[in-house]
């Protein structure tokens, strides 16, 4: 029975995983298009770039590859939460998602491993109650100048440089 029901996919591709607590690890990222924000900092902007793509297109994707690990990434793909739920179960991998914290997995056990980068600290404590609850295996990774989101470096479990365009403020900072 074909599923009709398209996702908005920006790519998907094989690569290592480049940071977190699976660091080098070879998984097939697919990346999803749209976003809760406009961060200023984004490296992805092109998440508002993509095509539709049926379930169907993508779970054949999955399944042809034989890498044991997706990562679900974007944009943010917890807005197309329901059709990942549908690509899992038609799939046999551990699935991995990156995801901002403003919207929350409704269906968190579908994931082996959750990295979170949230933008404010409500969404941080939001995030660790939430994880607490299921015990879900996740990292808080906070995107940070150190200057920006002091209060949510202590609950940070992976910390990512930011660089501005400014050389003067990225030199004072590290010192």
């Amino acid at each position: 029975m074909e599923c009709r029901t398209k996702m908005k996919v920006n790519e998907i591709f094989e690569s290592l995983q480049g940071e977190g607590k699976y660091l080098g690890t070879p998984v097939l990222f697919v990346r999803l298009s749209g976003c809760t924000r406009k961060c200023s900092f984004c490296d992805t902007k092109y998440h508002i770039n993509g095509k539709q793509m049926n379930v169907d297109e993508v779970v054949k994707t999955v399944n042809e590859s034989k890498l044991e690990t997706v990562v679900w990434t974007g944009g943010e793909p917890m807005l197309q939460q329901n059709k990942i739920y549908e690509v899992i179960r038609r799939t046999h991998k551990r699935n991995h998602v990156e995801t901002n914290g403003d919207i929350l997995p409704s269906k968190p056990a579908h994931f082996d491993y959750i990295a979170f980068s949230p933008k404010e600290k409500e969404s941080q404590d939001n995030i660790i109650k939430f994880c607490s609850v299921y015990g879900i295996d996740y990292d808080i990774k906070v995107v940070t100048d150190l200057e920006l989101n002091k209060d949510m470096l202590k609950k940070a479990t992976m910390l990512m440089p930011l660089t501005t365009d400014n050389y003067n403020h990225d030199v004072e900072v590290q010192r």
